[in-house]
């Protein structure tokens, strides 16, 4: 495998305030400072128990049982967490609890050794949602923070994303992604069209209604503005659309293709293919589309750049050799060499923001699969197999997942996994079907 189950060595003296914001959450009065320090040396998942959270009141559209779940999704699908599932057991504990008036260290450690997260919602005078919410280290026996969300209760679900995001955060060093997006492409009454979705599948909607052919989209990596190809003005323009501002902008409509757009990592640039000239080429502009400048000179056909971290090196297809194989090159063009030798049809590569490892599709005995390649030495680990098409992967912003479509379920979905290969889960259920998905920021 690609990436080993990570060596979980902590020692974090943290300060953890009572108040977090949440989009348009508000912030409430602080509690509490809580010093959180422990050492960890581990080679496992922290285990880590959610039973479902107390509301006060009338719990109608069960958002107790809601909150509980969410977390517990996230943090075990962050790839470093044991969540247990088994609830009847956690209930039992938290009515003893509730009874004592003080946490059972002893009986929670027997269903979870590490920590326990506890919470509390209710309905303010104003109509928001209030979260709070309390971890306990098990361990340590102690309280080790607490933090308070307020927020309107259409953002119910991010609020309890922006937890587990904290609890990463804090507990890890990395930045989760409970709270980021996917976008991809979806059909509606026989078109295809721009959709953005929360990154476990909930929430999907149409962000593009142009009734004709919308493809291949790259979401900003600093902000929330999607470059995708459309047909609505009968050619393959490259276009731009700013989610907040509801607006869009073109950035090439050359007489040709303008496809496979890819943001640089600061947002500032672009690559794209053009075949202004005949043959798809690969050309670099600023983000509102003006200093063009072509990087590829061939005969052959170059398409599907995708940045290296640093802005440096270019991955990208070419079919020079007869088919389409994966090849780097400097972002001035120069030093062109070829990366895939393994798999007859190699394309549509994506590089890890975090390190010099790239994802792509490669058919391989017939079947197009999910592989990933190190740059540095050629080697190359297949993720995907007998499950159907596998396509168009791309990373979630921290580094540690692949989104991707496939038709294992008969119709193309969106999935998602960790990066080496592991928990490959189906988000999207939609008539329509999905692909070509790119994982966008978390919303600041």
């Amino acid at each position: 495998m690609l990436l080993k189950e990570k060596m979980i060595k902590l020692c974090l003296i943290v300060i953890v305030t009572a108040v977090v914001a949440v989009g348009s959450v508000k912030k409430a009065d602080a509690k509490m400072d809580v010093f959180l320090h422990t050492q960890r040396s581990e080679s496992r998942l922290i285990e880590i128990a959610i039973p479902k959270f107390t509301f006060l009141g009338k719990d109608a559209e069960n958002f107790g049982w809601r909150a509980a779940r969410i977390i517990n999704r996230d943090l075990k699908f962050s790839g470093y967490f044991k969540t247990n599932n088994n609830y009847d057991f956690m209930a039992q504990a938290s009515r003893r609890d509730s009874r004592e008036g003080k946490v059972d260290f002893e009986e929670w450690r027997s269903l979870a050794s590490d920590f326990l997260v506890k919470g509390n919602l209710r309905v303010d005078r104003t109509g928001s949602m209030v979260l709070e919410v309390r971890v306990y280290d098990l361990q340590m026996k102690k309280l080790t923070f607490s933090k308070r969300y307020i927020g309107p209760r259409a953002i119910f679900r991010q609020i309890a994303h922006q937890f587990s995001d904290d609890f990463v955060k804090k507990l890890i060093g990395e930045k989760g992604v409970a709270r980021s997006r996917i976008a991809f492409i979806s059909r509606v009454m026989g078109y295809k069209e721009l959709f953005v979705m929360d990154y476990d599948g909930y929430s999907p909607r149409a962000i593009t209604s142009d009734r004709s052919i919308v493809i291949l989209p790259d979401w900003n990596p600093v902000s929330d503005v999607i470059l995708f190809t459309t047909y609505k003005y009968r050619n393959p323009d490259l276009y731009a659309i700013d989610l907040k501002a509801k607006a869009r902008y073109p950035i090439s409509r050359k007489i040709g293709l303008n496809v496979t757009g890819e943001w640089s990592p600061n947002g500032k640039k672009v690559l794209f293919s053009l075949s202004k000239k005949g043959n798809s080429e690969i050309y670099i502009c600023n983000s509102d589309g003006s200093d063009l400048v072509q990087l590829t000179h061939s005969r052959a056909i170059e398409t599907s750049p995708t940045w290296s971290p640093d802005s440096k090196r270019i991955v990208y297809t070419s079919d020079r050799t007869g088919s389409p194989q994966i090849y780097i090159m400097h972002v001035d063009g120069s030093q062109r060499r070829r990366l895939s030798f393994k798999g007859g049809y190699n394309d549509g590569a994506s590089w890890s923001p975090k390190e010099d490892i790239i994802t792509y599709s490669s058919l391989i005995q017939g079947r197009f699969n999910i592989v990933v390649q190190d740059v540095r030495d050629g080697a190359v680990s297949q993720l995907t197999s007998r499950s159907g098409t596998n396509e168009a992967p791309t990373w979630s912003p921290n580094g540690n997942h692949i989104v991707f479509s496939s038709n294992r379920s008969k119709k193309k979905q969106i999935y998602i996994m960790n990066a080496d290969g592991l928990n490959q889960t189906q988000v999207t259920h939609l008539e329509g079907g999905g692909h070509t998905p790119t994982w966008g920021p978390s919303p600041k």
